[in-house]
């Protein structure tokens, strides 16, 4: 079988799929796996223990954060335990690529699959390398294309509600001891900006924006000392998706990780849910091949499927970005201030989980200082 993308949820799909026995192909367009990818790499603690991620990739530890909003209000964040890892994608990428290989998958390099089309008892690709196009045939196929939704969209598959820009450097700094997240139109509009600290005194800078990334990154670096080293570092861009695409599946055919809208719509974050997302499409796969039958009807099962598990958590941080987007800096300092007169942090830090935010949705939406300022937003 085919797979087409060299991402973690690509990667681990092809895993899965040549420890059931399986014959697999994965093609990735660009030369080397992980090189150039412009990620934040946070990794949540539970996503690691749940799939032994490879321990190599570490570069740095959440456990504490402090959240910024526009007026400068100030609100810590301390989680009991570590809640999530920050890993070197170059690194983490390497590694699952190298688990596809020993289970048995084949990796194609500066191989781009052009076009996917089912033809009756196989599905095709066409595929462009060095030495030229070429077809192939195999008897399903696994998108996990990341923000590339070409294939998706001519198969009919669509795309999701929008794509969001994401912007990030990496450099030297003055050492910063916890997770920054910064909140206003100054640095993000719709989402928030961020500094990770990593170890060897270096910091991931980013922002995830519907608005100027450039201007944002700008006002981010502007409240942290990087010792001048910033002109020497490269500027990475790409696009975020936000909202799952209307079907993931087709006759021989299913769409994972990003490729498929697999992404929390509250952070950017994709890692855990794409992961999740491929567990969940080697399952059904393998039971569509016991069947012997290839076709939608049969491969709806894996929308369905990952739908119950991730479904909810996307649709409830689609509601809740539809209020706070409408919020000017005024309504998110007050915003902040509702949220320290609620305990929300408190509140998160006992019951919320990295990954899962539905419950922290609904808390904010039920708290009436919260809700009334979210409210105000919106009818404004």
């Amino acid at each position: 079988m085919i797979v087409v993308g060299g991402g973690p949820s690509g990667l681990y799909t092809a895993t899965l799929l040549s420890n059931l026995g399986f014959s697999v192909a994965l093609f990735e367009e660009h030369s080397e796996i992980g090189k150039g990818v412009v990620c934040s790499g946070v990794v949540s603690k539970e996503a690691f223990l749940r799939y032994d991620l490879p321990k190599e990739s570490i570069v740095g530890e959440i456990k504490d954060a402090e959240l910024f909003s526009p007026g400068g209000i100030r609100l810590p964040y301390s989680h009991p335990e570590t809640a999530a890892l920050v890993v070197d994608r170059h690194i983490f990428d390497g590694k699952l690529s190298e688990r596809a290989t020993a289970s048995g998958s084949e990796i194609c390099l500066n191989s781009k699959v052009l076009a996917l089309s089912a033809e009756g008892r196989f599905v095709e690709a066409r595929l462009r390398t060095p030495e030229g196009e070429s077809k192939i045939r195999a008897q399903i196929a696994v998108i996990a294309t990341g923000i590339n939704f070409k294939l998706q969209t001519m198969l009919g598959l669509g795309r999701p509600k929008k794509i969001i820009k994401g912007i990030q450097i990496e450099t030297k700094a003055d050492h910063i001891e916890h997770l920054r997240v910064y909140f206003g139109s100054r640095f993000s509009n719709g989402f928030f900006g961020w500094a990770i600290p990593l170890m060897n005194q270096r910091i991931r800078i980013g922002v995830m924006t519907e608005g100027n990334a450039i201007e944002g990154l700008k006002n981010v670096l502007s409240t942290i000392s990087t010792n001048g080293n910033l002109y020497t570092e490269t500027v990475k861009r790409r696009g975020i998706a936000f909202g799952s695409i209307p079907r993931s599946y087709s006759d021989r055919i299913v769409v994972v990780g990003e490729a498929a809208g697999q992404i929390k719509t509250t952070t950017g974050g994709g890692i855990y849910y794409g992961l999740l997302g491929a567990e969940i499409a080697s399952d059904i796969i393998n039971k569509a091949f016991k069947k012997g039958d290839f076709q939608s009807r049969t491969l709806s099962e894996y929308q369905r499927l990952w739908r119950k598990s991730l479904g909810r958590e996307i649709v409830f941080g689609e509601y809740f970005h539809r209020f706070y987007s409408r919020l000017n800096d005024n309504s998110i300092d007050a915003l902040f201030e509702a949220a320290e007169q609620d305990s929300l942090l408190s509140f998160i830090s006992e019951n919320g989980k990295f990954d899962w935010h539905k419950n922290a949705v609904i808390k904010i939406l039920r708290s009436p200082n919260l809700r009334r300022v979210l409210w105000n937003g919106l009818v404004k």
